[in-house]
């Protein structure tokens, strides 16, 4: 059949599948693509080597929904295929996100995918969308506002996804599901006047149909030309941040910027960490990026923010135009372009600050000998008694600015010891001093930044701190000649036995 032959062809033609075959996820809503899809797989199963599974989300929306996961169960058994679906409230999804229904669903359907996948080790995971729905997604792009990307509508494959049936017509998985007495479901929601989608597939598709009765064939032509052309241009992004990388005043050539602080003692547990900890600084010479063409500009600066924003939340044209133009001209500007992530530009360079953002309070029980991980801190807290005092107060403090390692006198402890951060207006008497200082005059004075003082691991008791790392224990826990009994306290990055 011409519909069959259509699939293996894109299945060969754009190598959708490895040559030695394996698991294969569709992705099974119950309409007639999806089901035309799953049946075509199960055809072409032995001729690549596969074991086709089928999954299905609930998205909590339709009173008809449950019986449309009996209608797919009954097609799975019949064509011996494992079935796998789950309940999501979508509805309660995209209110607590914000978003549209149809957003909160795709996100949910591909996250259970994927989650599937992961499971089932699975090779690909085939979604049902059809000639037209390229044609609509082209279009609904178009309305949205896009560049050349976007008008190159959604890609045969892209990681796991397939889409087989992107050389199909939708007339055609409904007259194959009719051929073969397949039973199909309808979403109701697909006729919901308030999705665009709805209005392009039945107002303006028809349209342009009846004003040129050609466009299908031009659009489809003028992605295949964009897709080309795309995959030329990825090329020369790369190379040109390649370059940008290479650069000897660039930071984007780490992972990891290196704030001021990163070799002070204020890093207890190794300066890679408290580097981390504040958050990540990636920085694009502007002397490097004034040098490209203008399309090239636009490209780099998308593709930049692509790893830490997401393509979908990628800034629109107007911020991205905003940003460019600061940077061509040497401007300081800043830019927040989500809760953790600021771009400034400057005489210098275009900078991304990748803030973590501020944690709760968290106050943890401590047991001696027993390891304690902190999440918010991304370390590891050992307090144990230990036979061997230091021999003297300097050799504690030595001590603790080198390694996060701290002696301190067991008996002066008061009631449970609890690691946690550090609360307003708090006072603490350094080891050496005669009067206690605000907790925040020390962060200042150590330079501990703001984004790093919340997620500090204070060494508390019942009266105060024994112990801010990286800095050093409370006078009232010096070691004396009296002392008989001593704890050793660590902080580390890594697991104590």
């Amino acid at each position: 059949m011409e519909i069959l032959e259509r699939v293996r062809a894109a299945i060969h033609e754009r190598g959708l599948l490895p040559p030695e075959g394996g698991v294969v996820i569709v992705g099974y809503s119950g309409g007639a693509d999806s089901t035309a899809l799953l049946h075509l797989m199960t055809r072409l199963q032995a001729e690549f080597n596969l074991q086709i599974h089928a999954a299905h989300l609930h998205h909590g929306m339709r009173p008809e929904a449950d019986a449309d996961v009996e209608v797919c169960r009954t097609v799975c058994e019949r064509l011996e295929v494992p079935f796998y679906w789950e309940r999501v409230d979508v509805p309660a999804l995209a209110k607590a996100r914000k978003v549209s229904l149809e957003e909160a669903g795709r996100d949910a359907r591909y996250a259970f995918f994927e989650r599937l996948a992961s499971e089932l080790n699975a090779v690909a995971v085939a979604l049902a969308h059809t000639r037209d729905d390229q044609i609509e997604t082209i279009l609904i792009n178009l309305l949205r506002g896009t560049g050349p990307r976007g008008l190159c509508g959604m890609p045969y494959r892209r990681d796991r996804i397939i889409r087989p049936l992107l050389d199909v017509a939708r007339e055609q998985t409904h007259r194959y599901c009719a051929e073969q007495n397949l039973p199909t479901v309808f979403d109701s929601t697909n006729l919901d006047p308030h999705q665009m989608r709805r209005r392009v597939r039945a107002e303006l598709v028809p349209l342009m149909r009846s004003i040129a009765p050609a466009f299908e064939t031009h659009l489809l032509r003028l992605a295949a030309i964009l897709e080309n052309e795309e995959a030329w241009w990825d090329h020369q992004v790369q190379e040109a941040l390649k370059a940008i990388c290479a650069s000897p005043h660039s930071l984007a050539r780490a992972e990891w910027g290196e704030p001021p602080h990163a070799h002070s003692p204020t890093a207890p547990y190794g300066s890679e960490v408290a580097s981390k900890r504040e958050g990540r600084v990636f920085a694009i010479p502007r002397k490097s990026f004034t040098q490209f063409h203008p399309a090239l500009q636009r490209r780099v600066l998308r593709e930049w923010l692509r790893p830490h924003l997401g393509t979908l939340n990628l800034p629109p044209f107007e911020i991205l135009e905003g940003i460019r133009h600061a940077a061509l001209l040497g401007r300081h500007t800043s830019w927040q372009l989500s809760n953790c992530l600021r771009l400034t530009t400057d005489e210098e360079a275009l900078t991304l600050h990748e803030d973590l953002p501020e944690p709760e309070s968290f106050e943890y029980p401590v047991v001696l000998g027993a390891p304690l991980f902190i999440p918010q801190a991304g370390a590891w807290l050992l307090v144990r008694e230990t036979a061997i005092p230091p021999a003297s107060k300097e050799t504690a403090l030595a001590q603790d600015a080198q390694g996060g390692v701290v002696f301190f006198d067991a008996d002066v402890v008061q009631g449970q010891l609890v690691v946690r951060n550090g609360r307003r207006g708090e006072r603490f008497q350094p080891l050496g001093m005669t009067a206690p200082k605000k907790l925040s005059d020390i962060f200042i004075d150590r330079k501990i930044p703001k984004a790093e003082r919340r997620r500090l691991p204070l060494l508390c008791d019942e009266a105060g701190i024994l112990w801010i790392p990286g800095y050093t224990i409370a006078e009232r826990a010096r070691i004396t000649p009296q002392t008989r009994r001593v704890l050793q306290a660590t902080l580390s990055r890594n697991a104590l036995e």
